[in-house]
């Protein structure tokens, strides 16, 4: 088990020069874990696939990963219906740390950033770049899992001005 130490926020605009960064084409959903109610996520990324828990706590979460086949992957996906999200991620190289930025696909232009850190006391003294707009941590209808079984909740569609 991993401890993730991670803040998200919403993005405003992104770099001019954003295909000069790394690029993910990620493909995921949420199902639920009938022994313990939460989520566990699934999800692709070109030849990778994976599927995580994880217990949600805004700033601080456990997580634990593991690798499945694709096999595995195409069984899972048969259950997802619609129920699913498309993003692409750049990894963005700033100061030392790394932002994930995430554009995701039909979901209104939605854009968000996430930052990983060592320690809680380096997640709370980060000051954002001026790119980023609204913190979205401890928002639970901006939490992927949320946005995949839901779609985008009325606060966030307010968030992004539409």
């Amino acid at each position: 088990m991993a401890l993730e130490i991670e803040r998200k926020f919403l993005i405003r605009t992104i770099p001019m020069d954003i295909e000069q960064f790394p690029r993910y084409e990620i493909i995921q959903w949420f199902l639920s874990d009938p022994t313990t109610g939460k989520s566990i996520r699934v999800r692709h990324i070109w030849d990778d696939y994976k599927v995580t828990r994880k217990k949600w706590h805004g700033l601080v979460r456990d997580e634990v990963e593991v690798d499945i086949t694709k096999q595995e992957f195409d069984q899972l996906w048969l259950q997802v219906e619609n129920h699913f999200i498309e993003k692409t991620r750049y990894n963005i190289a700033y100061n030392d740390l790394t932002i994930e930025l995430d554009i995701y696909k039909n979901l209104h232009g939605l854009k968000t950033a996430e930052v990983e850190f060592k320690t809680k006391r380096d997640a709370k003294k980060f000051i954002k770049p001026e790119r980023f707009g609204q913190e979205l941590t401890t928002m639970r209808e901006a939490t992927n899992a949320y946005i995949a079984n839901h779609g985008l909740s009325d606060e966030l569609l307010w968030l992004l001005d539409i």
